[in-house]
């Protein structure tokens, strides 16, 4: 039993690390500062859409609400073989681009037509479906002060959860000390010049951009770029996890090259997510098997299924109030988004994760 335990001991270590350890790491490091200044620079926003008919006007309201000058700002959407987006666009934000790709091609195809016709200095990537906060233009273009800084991310878009407030957490770290290693598509924003096109077939077009700017500068976080995100089902939220955890695994070979901090940083953040399902699947089968072997054991397979199965029963419809109804929803988040992640590494192994996005619901 003792190379069971050995096994046990490496998979709680891993697990131990991406979700505590590192975060640890980070800070203790000592802070790295840059410069700011309330410079209006004029941004270019590209919005990529397909099939956000609904979504759409109300981010594109969000965009006429900005906190920015309007002389300073330049709109952009780009329809994916939507024909129907483009007189809803125009009616939302009278002025904007609005451009239209005959056929299909994907998020990627949809942002490098954007580019071709993007003169800001700064541009902004954001998707349809997440209406952006009033001052968030205003609040990142103040980091382009400082020539070492590429890039500026936000939080990630959503509702307020745990996992929100954990990764916000992580990248708030990570900028505090160095450069981010995590981006969403709620909001990117970087330096026109340093932006080039987007390959064709990439999945995560994210972790692609975050590894390609991470060669050329900073890249920094900003909590006030928020936004916010259409609640989906659990079967859609596995599904965008799932190919987020794909397109993640398409891209590992993205770490050869990189600055050896970033890297390392990459490696423990987002890499290490990428383990961390088939880590924690390791330590509960090593647990039970070590089960019978002594009290100290079977508590510590206990505590495991205990944790799994209330985040089962949550994601199932389990209600609970107070603070047992926030640990339940911890729980939930724990197993819906490992599942997903394990179904999406799988996915790209098996070469079975379209380029092309999906809506989901």
């Amino acid at each position: 039993m003792t190379a069971v335990a050995a096994v046990f001991w490496i998979a709680a270590g891993v697990s131990l690390w991406v979700l505590a350890g590192y975060p640890a790491v980070l800070a203790a490091l000592p802070p790295r500062r840059w410069r700011t200044d309330a410079a209006v620079r004029k941004v270019s926003i590209v919005v990529p859409s397909w099939r956000e008919v609904e979504e759409l006007p109300i981010k594109l309201a969000s965009l006429q609400a900005l906190e920015y000058p309007r002389e300073a700002l330049e709109v952009i959407v780009v329809s994916d073989g939507e024909p129907k987006l483009v007189p809803i666009a125009g009616a939302a934000y009278p002025g904007a681009k609005v451009l239209l790709q005959p056929e299909r091609g994907g998020k990627s195809a949809a942002i490098n037509r954007a580019l071709r016709e993007a003169t800001g200095e700064v541009v902004v990537l954001t998707d349809a479906d997440n209406p952006i906060a009033a001052g968030s233009v205003r609040a990142v273009v103040r980091h382009f002060a400082d020539p070492k800084v590429a890039a500026v991310v936000g939080p990630v878009p959503g509702n307020g959860s745990a996992y929100e407030s954990y990764e916000g957490l992580l990248r708030k770290l990570e900028s505090r000390s160095g450069s981010v290693s995590a981006a969403s598509g709620g909001f990117i924003a970087a330096r026109r010049t340093l932006l080039s096109p987007f390959p064709e077939g990439v999945v995560n077009e994210d972790t692609w951009l975050v590894c390609r700017l991470a060669r050329e500068g900073r890249i920094v976080y900003e909590p006030a770029a928020s936004s916010s995100e259409p609640e989906t089902s659990v079967a859609g939220e596995i599904e965008r996890r799932a190919r987020m955890g794909a397109g993640r695994t398409m891209l590992v070979g993205e770490i050869r090259g990189l600055p050896a901090s970033f890297a390392w940083r990459l490696i423990s953040h987002k890499v290490g997510r990428l383990a961390l399902p088939f880590a924690l699947a390791i330590a509960l089968l090593s647990s039970l098997v070590l089960a019978t072997t002594s009290v100290f054991w079977l508590v510590v397979a206990g505590v495991q299924i205990a944790g799994y199965g209330l985040g089962l029963a949550t994601a199932a419809g389990l209600r609970l109030p107070g603070l047992p109804g926030k640990v339940a929803r911890v729980a939930r988040q724990l197993v819906v988004g490992n599942w997903a992640i394990a179904v999406g590494v799988v996915r790209a192994l098996r070469a079975r994760q379209p380029a092309a996005w999906r809506h989901v619901a």
